[in-house]
């Protein structure tokens, strides 16, 4: 059959009869598209409406292919075009049909109103005569002037593929073919060709004009003369074009599904990602995906199975310490002293304890030296002067009067020491960074130290000097590291680029570009040449990143009093069944913490200790609520996985200050102070014990001794 603006021309192989339909139909009518079966043809064009002769609207007609008799009209678009468009040819009026003779139905693709058209044909049993044509439903593009249904083709039964002829940000071509799934409205593709699976590499990007399916294979017309053969492939493989040459004809060839994805039906499109917690390696076809052991990491579109154990995160700041509840040197010692914990440890390490138990020991042999003095033998009483003369040479309180005043003096010599004890083993508890844990004390968070925390301002001194430690800081070079969690990656996949403004972009070569003994890691390290800087990682190709770890490292070093210290410190970033977004932002906001450290003496040199505390914001770590929204063959139409990352610095700094409790001509004074004070309370308590509590013995004593005389005079009465 041959179509000539309004006429049709059939020939009959058989008879050899040809049929010249000169009008198709009564009013003037211009033929854009055309398809036919066996049983009935098809016609898609512009319809001239009578009483507006300047304008046209698009309709479907049936025609019996053996009569080139019009049956019945359909139409397809309320929507008035200008005849001066429509009955000349330009390619943004480009109207295409495809017959489904299987299901007796037809998509029409109305390119200037972006949207197609699909149609249930009604094949009688008494013939075409009686045929009838509806419309099933409007499909529109959300996007204006795309060209959307500039060409449309049956891939089976259940999915069509409809060309857009203008892509936004074309990459591999001008064009791109979606397909469809025909039982659900034409919102999400199945997926879209081409794709970062199956590239074109023709420069400038291709324009497609037609398509043309059989037997899910597909065949691209392009605007630059040249035909893809893109062909249907098994379960496990997939269509890749392996050549850049210019030829006139390109034929994709079979290649098995990249790693991490998998392919379980017979068509020219993309494998798809391997579900969680299943792996595909690569090189190899793949129509089911290997399951992974339960505890290990394997996101969408893993290779392998990662163990998260071996990149955990680790840091090297923490919190200051507070300012202790309890910070003057005599109320420690007195607590240290009188208090008695309640476990078995505390009590042991009490000098309350042992004390106690000496004054017992004291108590008994002043007890001792009491029947010793009631004793009337020569012997007893020569041990008991013998012990007096010993005692009252060691009575401290009394000096050397009362021979108990020298027995008690074992309770002060007992205190003396658990002093002596804790005053030097507080003094070695400063500062933290050198201290060990306490000894000296049932609380081992004890400690002869001030904390103090404040934000500052770097401000220079009045000279215009700062702070050494500023400068160590600010010209410490950092080694960033980049661990690739569950991906194919390789040296040649991952590039990194300075962004700045102005220019283009400044390429960072790699230090190291290794793979983990996981083989599904990929490790790569480089100088960042400055502290503020905007970095990029572009994976370029079909590539999958699960997770990535990224690492800060810095050398340290002593220069005087002040210390750099080293930076090394990482941090992972995941999501749960997911890989991570085609784009991938990382702000890295670095702070100087300086740490002062005051010596014990006060004419001492103060030690400053610096460092960096990184601090991590991620931002649209995983595309799922874009694939969920807006479909999930998104996923493949990206050329590469980019990961952002902006270091910068705060103006401020944290300045963390520790300084001593009591220093050590402090802690002496102090020390010999609390013992003389032991000395005057036990003199105190021996003096009480002379006025008032002896004499209250002996009245009670005399008083009991008159009661019992008079009590016996009486009975002898």
């Amino acid at each position: 059959m041959v179509f000539i603006d309004n006429t049709m021309i059939s020939f009959d192989a058989d008879s050899r009869e040809i049929v010249i339909a000169k009008k198709i139909s009564s009013s003037e009518f211009r033929v854009h598209g055309v398809d036919l079966t066996d049983t009935y043809v098809i016609l898609v064009g512009s319809h001239i409406d009578p009483s507006e002769t300047h304008i046209s609207r698009y309709i479907a007609m049936l025609i019996d292919p053996v009569t080139l008799r019009f049956i019945t009209p359909n139409l397809l678009s309320p929507t008035y075009q200008f005849i001066s468009q429509t009955f000349t040819y330009h390619p943004k009026y480009g109207v295409s049909i495809a017959i489904n003779s299987a299901c007796n139905m037809a998509i029409i693709g109305l390119s200037a109103e972006n949207k197609v058209v699909l149609l249930s044909i009604n094949i009688t049993a008494t013939g075409i005569e009686n045929s009838t044509m509806h419309t099933l439903r409007n499909e529109s593009f959300s996007q204006y002037h795309t060209g959307f249904g500039r060409s449309v083709a049956w891939i089976d039964n259940t999915t069509v593929a409809i060309v857009i002829s203008n892509v936004a940000n074309p990459v591999w071509s001008q064009s791109e073919v979606w397909v469809f799934d025909v039982e659900k409205p034409f919102q999400r593709p199945l997926f879209i060709f081409p794709n970062n699976q199956q590239k074109l590499f023709m420069r400038p990007p291709p324009r497609f004009l037609q398509i043309l399916s059989w037997s899910r294979n597909l065949l691209i017309l392009q605007g630059n003369r040249q035909a893809i053969i893109v062909p249907s492939r098994p379960t496990g493989y997939f269509s890749v074009l392996k050549t850049n040459e210019k030829l006139q004809l390109l034929v994709f060839e079979m290649a098995p599904c990249v790693a991490g994805t998998y392919k379980n039906s017979s068509d020219f499109g993309p494998c798809t990602v391997c579900p969680s917690q299943t792996k595909n390696k690569g090189n190899q076809p793949c129509s089911q995906c290997i399951p992974c052991a339960p505890t290990s990491f394997c996101p969408l579109g893993a290779v392998g199975e990662v163990s998260l154990d071996d990149y955990s995160s680790y840091i090297q700041t923490y919190s200051y310490p507070s300012k202790p509840t309890m910070n003057n040197y005599d109320d420690l010692l007195v607590h240290n002293i009188f208090a008695v914990g309640y476990s078995g440890r505390c009590i042991l390490m009490s000098p309350l304890f042992w004390t106690a138990i000496t004054i017992s020991f004291c108590i008994v042999a002043w007890l001792f030296m009491t029947l010793l003095k009631i004793s009337r033998s020569p012997r007893a009483q020569n041990h008991r002067n013998n012990a007096k003369k010993l005692l009252k040479k060691a009575d401290i309180i009394n000096q050397g009067e009362r021979w108990v005043g020298g027995l008690f003096t074992l309770v002060i010599l007992l205190i003396f020491g658990f002093t002596f004890r804790f005053a030097s083993g507080f003094l070695n508890l400063y500062s933290i960074e050198t201290s060990d844990v306490s000894q000296i004390s049932c609380d081992d968070t004890i400690r002869n130290t001030l904390f103090g925390s404040v934000l500052q301002l770097p401000l220079p001194y009045p000279d215009n000097n700062r702070w050494s430690i500023f400068d160590m800081l600010d010209n410490q070079s950092f080694i960033m590291s980049l661990d690739l969690l569950n991906t194919a990656a390789d040296r040649q996949s991952v590039t990194i680029q300075q962004n700045r403004p102005g220019v283009n972009y400044l390429p960072i070569p790699a230090n190291s570009c290794i793979l983990q003994p996981d083989n599904s890691t990929r490790s790569i390290s480089f100088l960042a040449p400055i502290h503020q800087i905007n970095l990029q990682i572009n994976i370029t190709g079909p590539l999958f990143v699960g997770g990535m770890r990224l690492c800060l490292y810095g050398r340290g070093y002593i220069n005087g009093v002040n210390r750099l210290q080293t930076l090394d410190m990482c941090k992972i970033f995941w999501t749960i069944n997911e890989t991570l977004a085609r784009f991938t932002s990382l702000y890295i906001v670095l702070i100087k913490v300086i740490n002062l450290t005051k010596s014990l003496e006060i004419s001492g040199e103060i030690h400053y200790d610096g460092r960096w505390s990184p601090s991590f914001t991620e931002i649209t770590l995983s595309d799922k609520f874009i694939y969920d929204q807006d479909g999930h063959h998104l996923r493949y139409i990206s050329e590469r996985t980019v990961l952002s990352i902006t270091l910068s610095e705060q103006p401020f700094y944290l300045q963390n200050t520790q300084e001593p409790i009591v220093r050590k001509d402090e802690l002496a004074f102090h020390t010999l102070l609390f013992c003389t004070l032991v000395i005057e309370l036990f003199g105190i308590s021996l003096l009480f014990f002379r006025l008032v509590i002896v004499p209250l013995i002996r009245t009670i004593s005399t008083r009991c001794h008159h009661t019992k005389r008079n009590e016996n005079i009486k009975e002898t009465a």
